[in-house]
């Protein structure tokens, strides 16, 4: 298995970087050697200082080394602690990708060229233009005026940014999720990170040191959206995270959208709110494309997502203490709120509207439930990662993210049911609402099958809308899709309506008088019927003829003598017209086209598809089982009966 520095190294060369500039970005990192397990099945690192530094392997990149390992003058703690931890039992599914920085990612995505950096000083009121002109890349603006932190957007977009985070191509990527996900690695805590650079609490805690802008024109307030909020279930302390958008509120005090009834953070506040006790949360702001797939890949309550985390690194993700609450984050976070989820209160606080990524205002003025905010820890000069949402061009935004993590979780759930999956698409003008499986098909209900699976495995609650294939579609290309559609699909006959699905609640199409989040969906089966009301040969693709290259020292016959060798050939057996070119190959064309007209009319063609072969016929053109020939149509709009 490549490990991760030869993979960047030489991504890096292939762009043009020095091979010493590039295995300084690919290796550069720190982490220090010494690690014990605690009782708790987690290990706490040891050490302080930078004794024992080893370069290897980790997410600081060495030209944050000698600032890092100064003690933070805000922190309680005395030193940077750099564990590095190999797990005994390290998954083969996990990628061989370490945990990251943030600022370590972005070089990354720039030396790919998936990053645009903005070197001129905006205002925040110009952030929302400044994304909406980078559609397809990365943008970096370096300075904000009157913040200490840079912007990033549009960082998670598009599905060519998730395959280069998975190393694999496009059409592979739910694949590799899977696969990346298949383990379960405990994770290692040390003793601080570089989100403890700067610690604040009690009346320090006011997040307009972030950028603060309207997005959208109808935005009920100023939103981030690159929430990965992290709770435990209040029952058995399972870890879980994942995105919820986020409404400025006050200083210390915020909105969430939870009103999927099926997403765990809010399971976990109802659990936490019929204990008595609100529900404490942890919103990690700003980590690479990798750790956000892994959050999105879903899984049963009983299942650690941290755990996951470590599957897709390969290696046990690195989790630091929360200062005012009892959660552990990922090490390599940039930002961190520290909160109290006001469940005890219950949903009924105003939220929205908020420009959401179906490039609408879905879900109007929501109910929803709030949050203070207690501790904000983050990196000095850090990053403020923002997910680039809604406006003109929906299928281009940061929650597209959903594409890949579907696939993943409907190839999973195909593979899962006992089909012969091969390839599932997330269609990004679909905005994850639409699906398409390539399938092999075993069984005459397979697609059938295939469209209830994939219309309700999802943790997401998508799609709407799903298409399965047989095999020799290529469900990436629009028009084979489309093409199979219009002549592989019969309404009546390959149509699948379930009502009352749970669905995403910004889908404007949910009546009022729907259940919560739910909707009817749709499926299209566009395969090859089976069964003796069809002619399977009738849906096979024409294709090209290529007779090839003339063999060396062909002899050239005569008409007459082709003719006769011809006859020779039909009588043996019944022939295509293919075989016959086969046969006289290199013969000059005009004299075998001649000699096939001298038999042409003893001849007949016998009814056995795909080729209705040529034979001798005493009885007329149809040799076999033919049908009556059909009376002539006419269109009666157009001709007298």
């Amino acid at each position: 298995m490549i490990g991760p520095s030869v993979v960047r190294v030489t991504v890096l060369l292939s762009k043009g970087i020095s091979r010493s500039a590039a295995a300084k970005l690919g290796e550069g990192r720190y982490w220090h050697k010494a690690a014990q397990a605690d009782p708790a099945g987690m290990s706490v690192a040891g050490g302080s200082g930078n004794a024992g530094v080893e370069e290897g392997s980790g997410f600081w990149p060495k030209a944050h080394v000698r600032e890092n390992l100064e003690p933070s003058s805000s922190s309680a703690h005395s030193s940077y602690d750099f564990t590095r931890y190999r797990h005994a039992g390290r998954s083969s599914k996990g990628i061989p990708m370490p945990q990251q920085s943030l600022s370590e990612f972005v070089s990354a995505m720039e030396a790919a060229g998936m990053l645009i950096r903005v070197k001129e000083e905006k205002r925040v009121d110009e952030l929302p233009r400044v994304m909406e002109d980078h559609p397809t890349t990365a943008v970096l603006v370096d300075k904000i005026t009157g913040c200490e932190f840079s912007f990033l957007a549009n960082a998670y977009s598009n599905q060519d940014q998730y395959a280069w985070a998975m190393s694999c191509k496009k059409s592979e990527t739910g694949m590799k999720m899977v696969e990346a996900s298949l383990g379960r690695i405990k994770p290692v805590v040390v003793g601080t990170a570089p989100c403890k650079e700067v610690i604040l609490k009690g009346d320090n805690v006011d997040m307009t040191i972030f950028p603060m802008f309207l997005h959208h024109e109808r935005d009920g307030q100023s939103y981030s959206d690159d929430n990965l909020v992290v709770s435990k279930d209040p029952d058995t302390g399972v870890y879980d995270w994942g995105f919820y958008r986020s409404m400025f509120r006050a200083k210390n005090e915020r909105g969430f959208d939870m009103t999927c009834t099926s997403h765990r953070a809010r399971i976990n506040a109802q659990k936490a709110a019929v204990k008595g006790k609100n529900l404490e949360i942890a919103v990690v702001i700003g980590a690479p494309i990798l750790d956000k797939l892994a959050a999105l890949k879903g899984f049963p309550p009983d299942v650690d997502d941290f755990e996951v985390l470590g599957s897709f690194y390969g290696e046990a993700a690195k989790l630091v203490k929360c200062e005012t609450i009892d959660l552990m984050v990922p090490a390599n976070a940039e930002v961190v709120l520290e909160c109290e989820l006001m469940a005890t209160e219950g949903w009924v606080h105003d939220e929205a509207p908020f420009g959401e990524f179906t490039g609408m205002y879905g879900g109007g003025l929501k109910h929803n439930v709030r949050a203070v905010v207690k501790a904000i820890t983050h990196r000095k000069n850090g990053i403020f990662q923002y997910a680039t949402i809604g406006c003109g061009h929906p299928w281009y935004t940061d929650n597209m993210l959903q594409l890949p993590a579907m696939e993943a979780d409907l190839f999973g759930a195909l593979k899962d049911s006992a089909l012969d999956v091969l390839e599932v698409r997330a269609d990004p003008a679909g905005l994850s609402n639409i699906a398409y499986a390539k399938i092999r098909k075993q069984g005459a209900g397979d697609a059938k099958q295939a469209l209830s699976v994939m219309l309700g495995s999802s943790k997401m609650a998508i799609p709407k809308v799903a298409y399965v294939f047989d095999e020799d579609v290529d469900i990436w290309d629009d028009n084979q899709v489309k093409w199979a559609l219009a002549f592989r699909f019969d309404p009546i006959r390959d149509t699948v309506i379930i009502p009352c699905m749970n669905t995403m609640t910004v889908d404007p199409m949910i009546a009022k008088d729907d259940p919560p989040a739910t909707i009817s969906k749709i499926g299209f089966d566009c395969t090859i019927p089976w069964g003796e009301k069809w002619v399977q040969s009738d849906f096979q693709r024409s294709a090209p003829f290529e007779l090839g290259e003339p063999p060396a020292g062909v002899s050239f016959m005569a008409e007459d003598a082709i003719a006769k060798e011809m006859e020779s050939l039909i009588r043996s057996a019944p022939r295509s017209w293919k075989e016959i070119l086969q046969h006289f190959k290199g013969q000059n064309y005009r004299d075998v086209y001649r000699a096939f007209g001298l038999l042409r009319s003893r001849l007949g063609r016998v009814v056995q598809p795909p080729f209705f072969p040529y034979a001798f016929s005493d009885t007329g053109d149809f040799i076999g089982d033919a049908s009556a020939a059909p009376p002539t149509s006419f269109d009666r709009l157009h001709h007298k009966s």
